[in-house]
């Protein structure tokens, strides 16, 4: 998916790194579980977020000791599912293709 500009947006590597957040609740455990450096994770996800104008995953700090969290958005879970169903037609589409 690209913006107005042509900019790459979102694609299916950061569709799986939210759905990695989404169930665990934090960028560091998600990028770990998906074999992707924490600064590499976080990059793709502000880099989305300017490009989009939108927040995809709230961001909790932690203290001293840690305890942040991170939560993704209901914009970020809604871009998810409307990624993935568009997969899903286009496959469809594709499949019908001699």
């Amino acid at each position: 998916m690209v913006n107005e500009k042509g900019e790459a947006v979102f694609g299916d590597g950061l569709a799986e790194l939210l759905e990695e957040i989404d169930k665990c609740h934090a960028i560091l455990e998600a990028s770990k579980n998906l074999e992707m450096s924490y600064r590499y994770a976080l990059h793709r996800i502000t880099l989305a977020e300017d490009r989009l104008g939108q927040l995809l995953v709230k961001r909790v700090h932690g203290g001293a000791n840690g305890g942040g969290s991170s939560e993704v958005t209901d914009f970020g879970r809604d871009l998810v599912v409307r990624f993935r169903n568009a997969q899903v037609e286009l496959d469809k589409v594709l499949s019908k293709m001699p």
